[in-house]
This record gives C-alpha cells, structure tokens and sequence, in this order.
C-alpha cells in the first residue's frame, strides 16, 4: 500500500496555511462555501483508489483552503473496510466506497453522519443519485463517480467479427470462446456476479443451489485465467497485450483505450454491475468539518467536470456535464442507454450471507 502526501508548492506563506499557520485568512468564500478556516485544522486523510483523484484537484483545494491532503490507498472494498475495522478510529478524514460498502459500513455504525449546511454543492447531483437505497437522504454519503463493470477487449488479437461472442460473458467462461489469455478482477464479489449473470441468476442471490453452479464455473475457469488482478493491472496487461481480455471497471479499460485504439469495452448482453463510489466521513474522523469541505469542493460543477475528464468514469453531478469532454458524455460505454441500463444491477450488502460469498471466491482462488 502506498501513501501519498500531495502539497501543493504555492510559495511561503501558503505553505505556512497549509499547515494551519497564521498566515491563513480566517474565512475563505470559494466554491459556493464560506469556510472557517480555523475549524478545518491542518491534514486532511483520504482513502481511495488509486489512480481516482486529478492530483491538480488536490493541490487546488490545498492552496484554496491551507489544508494538506495526505492519501491512502486500496485495491478492493473489503480491504478498505478491513483496514477501518481494524485500524481504529481517526485514520482518515474521508474514504470511498462503493454502495454496498457504505451499507456494510453503515450497518456497522462506522460512518459519521453528514452536515449538509456543509455541503451546499449537494443541489448539483442528479435526482437519480440523491436518496440512494443504501444511504436515504445522503445522510452519511454522497455520490463521487460512477460506472458499470464488464470486459475489455483487445480487438486487434482475436476475431472481432462475431458480436454474440464479444457481448457476452462467454468470453471468459465458455472455454470454445475463450480467445486467448484473459485476466478476473480481484475482488470477489465482483468476480462471482460475473459467473451468476452468465449463468442468469442475480448478482445479489443467496440460493445455495445458484451460488453452487456459479462456483463450479469459476473452479471450471480457474485454470484458464492468467491472473486475478487489482484494476490497474488488468487495464496495463491489456494494453501492454499480455491479455486479450480483461474483466474491469468501464473507466480503467477506458484508460488502457487511450493507450490503444483498439481496446474496446462491453458490457455483457445477460447482465453486468453498475456501481457508485461515494465520499464519506468515516466514525471518529479528526477533520470532519474539513472532509465536508472537501466533498462540497469536489460537487463543484467545474471540478467535478475535470475529475470525470481526469477518471474517464461518469459523474453523478448534473452541473459538471458542461465541463465534461464531449467524447465522453457521447461514449455509450461511459453512458449506457436505456436498454443497456435496464441489464444492469447494483451490489447489495448481504449481511451475513457475506459469509457464503467470502467462502467462495476463498475456494476459487485456492483451486479447492
């Protein structure tokens, strides 16, 4: 795991505010806010992804308000949640989670409530991603990015003739189809969902006898997956040719598509995950006034259109679109349409049925 502290180099002064010096105004109007400086403190602690933050967005925010950002990383939720549940309270200020995560953490009482005389930039989110069912009323989260998972293909390796095999999840599970070498996400939930849509059962179910045929398939596949990755490393052995597919998230293999023209994503015709990453301020966080600050910066129209540009995923922030590259906004694989979308399912959490899960995708990786 890496940690990144991120300062922005703003001459003397600022960097005196940027470590709480009195050289900081009291009050900064910026972003449709008025801050009190003197509540924000000096550090603020962020868990992310990698690669999901613009750095120039971070040094903004450290030369707007004097704060240092300092960032952590992880490869899957349930590592993130493993480090919050083990850590203890105050590691960070704010962390990302995926909406079934927030509900785990939720469910857990790991999350403070949110301020929302904080966040004023809340009114730029789409209706749609307001009241979300995990969290009603935002009340401890807030919508960051969004996307869908499904496969990267590198059309300049195999035969890019036959769209039936190409929108399907039978790429990576019929071995007659399988084109070459192809790498699985690491992270199990996501790993199984792709198993149960194929076989036509929901990413959400808890029958035994489902959950059993989609393990058998996976133990079937084991041996014909070259790795099973972190993201970032399935977007770079896709585009370095190492793999021919690759299963992902919509805005990494996007990523590996600016490398090269020939990658191509698709979201499976029998079904696939659509999720939202969302900003919130976990239990006992020592800058909670700052980590509202913060969101609130991050809906800002302008920006939350420059940290889509810098992601390639899609905004939840209605306001942002006028700043978002129109290749983007115009990209179906960005934007599914609504017959797309209608094939799509969010992850729930599945309180302790996330025992059966965890056994799984355990059996799966060790070959028993």
């Amino acid at each position: 795991m890496r940690v990144v502290a991120l300062i922005a180099s703003i001459g003397a002064a600022a960097l005196l505010a940027a470590c709480g010096g009195a050289d900081r105004p009291e009050f900064v109007e910026a972003y449709g806010l008025r801050v009190e400086t003197a509540r924000l403190g000096s550090t603020l602690r962020l868990f992310n992804w990698a690669d999901y933050m613009d750095p120039e967005l971070l040094r903004e925010f450290e030369s707007t308000y004097g704060v240092r950002v300092v960032v952590d990383y992880y490869d899957t939720n349930e590592a993130m949640i493993a480090k919050l549940e083990t850590g203890g309270a105050g590691q960070y200020d704010v962390i990302v989670a995926s909406d079934y995560a927030v509900e785990t953490l939720l469910n857990a009482g790991m999350l403070e409530p949110l301020d929302h005389e904080n966040i004023p930039n809340l009114v730029n989110l789409e209706p749609r991603f307001r009241d979300l069912p995990f969290d009603p009323d935002n009340r401890h989260s807030v919508a960051y990015q969004w996307g869908t998972s499904g496969l990267g293909i590198r059309t300049d390796r195999i035969d890019a003739e036959d769209d039936e095999v190409l929108d399907s999840w039978r790429l990576v599970f019929d071995p007659e189809a399988q084109p070459g070498p192809i790498a699985m996400m690491s992270d199990g939930r996501e790993v199984i969902a792709a198993a149960l849509f194929y076989l036509g059962y929901s990413a959400n179910t808890t029958d035994p006898a489902e959950l059993r045929a989609a393990e058998e398939l996976l133990i079937a596949q084991r041996p014909r997956v070259l790795t099973y990755s972190p993201f970032a490393t399935g977007r770079d052995l896709l585009a370095s040719g190492d793999v021919v597919v690759a299963h992902n998230f919509s805005g990494d293999i996007l990523m590996a598509r600016d490398e090269v023209e020939a990658i191509r994503f698709v979201i499976p015709r029998e079904g696939a995950i659509i999720w939202t990453d969302n900003l919130a301020v976990p239990a006992g966080a020592r800058a909670k006034y700052a980590a509202e600050v913060f969101i609130n910066f991050l809906l800002d129209a302008e920006v939350g259109g420059r940290l889509s540009n810098f992601t390639r995923y899609a905004s939840p922030n209605a306001a942002a679109k006028a700043f978002i590259d129109e290749e983007l906004l115009n990209d179906s694989a960005v934007y599914p349409d609504e017959e797309t979308a209608g094939r799509l399912e969010l992850l729930r959490d599945l309180g302790p049925d996330r025992a059966l899960y965890e056994d799984i995708w355990t059996r799966v990786r060790s070959g028993n």
